[in-house]
């Protein structure tokens, strides 16, 4: 059988791509760094005469399901030499959680093998049972020869029938290497198992020791190919298979709630707000031909509070802060993030997992942030305070804040919180699925078109929600709006996060201290991010409608 998941077809799975690791985008800047390092079938390629020797390299192995968890291949009860030699790797293969060393396999260009034995080994009841975990959370292998991935799975498993029942699991203990040459260049490698029977792991003693022969393959055929497979960018021949499909119902979902709430704003500022102008408008004109009296006398709703719409809320200094982050999306290199990082890189370095950064890429890394990322963020402050204006109101405040009259439950924080964060959330709740699952399966999304626009939308979604809640709030007099606009569309972050946690209960295959922290780690970033991101646009177009009210307003 071939070494791909349509073999397991009992198991359904729906799993594509290859994402990179989470561990890698907390700092925008890295984007150059990546660039540095090489992807395989692009860079490296060697000129081969017949009869040289061609290095296979052990890399990484990890469940299937969850590419954020990969472990080094030594790590597992295989044949392994007694001095292991690593190669040195790219600043991008190590944060991608590479870790290749030298193997036992014997290959040479154009020389077939048939049935090399690698290596003997006596395993232990406890090493057996490690192998029989990783066969069950579906372990695959990544080696790499010439710069081109070759993927596996560790063994196989078969469930079948419900009475009786029967679970068999079997180790893979013969690989058969296809590799294909055009001249003197490698094109194309791949492994396969489909003549091999697994060795059974089923039926030991505690006290007993299983003896396994490792043997391998190896057969060159030649191709009129003359580009390179580039298997980590999707070329790989089905082990991570890819759908292409657009969401529709996402999108019209998405569409008709845009539709509706800009339609219902508009009916707010050309009817409502038409008709409140009218009538504030013509009280002023009315009080100023009369007593003279004071024009407040008699007003009520939004107008009343312009004296206090414009009065800056406490905490000013830390509403500046969290607008300035969610504008400029510094937020990603915040210390929440770092030490988020921190608690989830220490989980892997704990777990083993090669996902865990070496303490020399942690210090490259942070030495570029303190030449590139510091200096710029200096600058940047530099010139904010030297280009900045004073807050222009278009009403004066008073010294004397006006008493807040009592407000419906259904006008409270929690409320305005809870209507704000689900509308937009629900504008974006399908699309949020496969992006779940492109980052923490094996999903590939590749419709970044589509992407864009519902991220459009939900910033549309975010803006109009706000000024509607805004409107609410002022009508009711309670002139507290400016954290009241961040908090209102901010709070999709939590329904993001919680979101995240009924997709890893219900939706994932993900288990254990690694996955979890992980996820569970970067889902309540991406939630912070978001909280940040919409409060910002919410507040903004706040400001921009309570001006546009106030302005349009006559006063003396």
């Amino acid at each position: 059988m071939d070494m791909s998941p349509s073999g397991f077809t009992a198991l359904r799975m729906t799993v594509l791509g290859h994402p990179p690791s989470w561990s890698c985008q907390w700092l925008p800047f890295l984007i150059l760094l990546l660039g540095t390092g090489h992807e395989p079938g692009v860079e490296g390629v060697t000129h081969y005469k017949a009869g040289d020797p061609v290095i296979l390299y052990v890399n990484k192995v990890g469940p299937y399901h969850n590419p954020q968890e990969t472990y080094h291949y030594y790590q597992l009860p295989v044949c392994c030499p007694e001095k292991i030699r690593h190669k040195s790797l790219s600043l991008g293969e190590v944060l991608d959680g590479d870790r290749m060393a030298e193997s036992l396999y014997e290959i040479r260009f154009r020389e077939n093998v048939e049935k090399r034995i690698l290596c003997h080994m006596q395993l232990s009841s406890a090493q057996v049972e490690q192998l029989r975990q990783a066969i069950e959370e579906l372990y695959y292998f990544e080696f790499v020869v010439d710069d081109l991935p070759i993927r596996g799975f560790v063994g196989y498993m078969e469930e079948s029938g419900f009475l009786p029942h029967s679970h068999k699991i079997g180790l893979w203990t013969h690989l058969d290497f296809h590799l294909e040459f055009h001249g003197d260049r490698i094109i194309f490698a791949n492994v396969s198992v489909r003549d091999v029977k697994p060795h059974s792991l089923d039926g030991l003693r505690p006290d007993e020791f299983l003896g396994l022969t490792h043997t391998y393959s190896v057969r060159w055929s030649e191709t009129s190919v003359e580009r390179r497979s580039d298997r980590r960018r999707g070329d790989d021949g089905g082990f991570f298979p890819r759908t292409l499909e657009i969401h529709w119902l996402s999108i019209i979902n998405s569409m008709v709630l845009v539709f509706l709430l800009v339609g219902f704003v508009a009916v707010i500022l050309m009817r409502v707000l038409r008709n409140d102008l009218a009538r504030y408008n013509l009280d002023e004109e009315t009080t100023s031909a009369g007593s003279g009296d004071d024009f407040d006398q008699g007003d009520n709703g939004w107008k009343i509070i312009h004296t206090d719409v414009f009065r800056f809320p406490p905490y000013r200094g830390l509403l500046c802060a969290v607008l300035g982050v969610g504008a400029q999306f510094l937020a990603l290199g915040t210390v929440p993030f770092f030490l988020t990082w921190s608690v989830v890189n220490s989980v892997h370095w704990a777990n083993g997992s090669t996902q865990a950064l070496p303490a020399t890429t942690i210090l490259l890394l942070l030495t570029v942030w303190l030449l590139v990322g510091f200096p710029l963020t200096v600058i940047g402050g530099i010139f904010g305070k030297n280009n900045a204006s004073p807050f222009d109101a278009p009403c004066r405040t008073k010294n004397i804040a006006r008493e807040i009259p009592p407000q419906p439950w259904y006008k409270s924080t929690l409320i305005h919180m809870t209507v704000g964060g689900f509308l937009p959330f629900s504008a974006i709740s399908v699309e949020l699925y496969y992006i779940f699952a492109t980052v923490w399966g094996r999903e590939q999304y590749t419709l970044y078109g589509i992407l864009f626009f519902v991220f459009a939308i939900l910033l549309s979604v975010g803006a109009c929600i706000s000024i509607a809640l805004t409107y609410f709030q002022l009508s009711g007099e309670d002139y507290r709006w400016w954290w009241r606009s961040v908090l209102s569309v901010g709070s999709t972050g939590l329904f993001i996060f919680l979101y995240s946690v009924f997709y890893y209960a219900r939706r994932s295959n993900m288990s254990g201290a690694v996955q979890t922290v992980e996820f569970f780690g970067y889902s309540l970033l991406t939630g912070y991010v978001f909280f940040l991101m919409l409060g910002t646009i919410s507040f903004f177009s706040s400001l921009k409608f309570i001006r546009y009210i106030y302005v349009n307003l006559k006063m003396d």
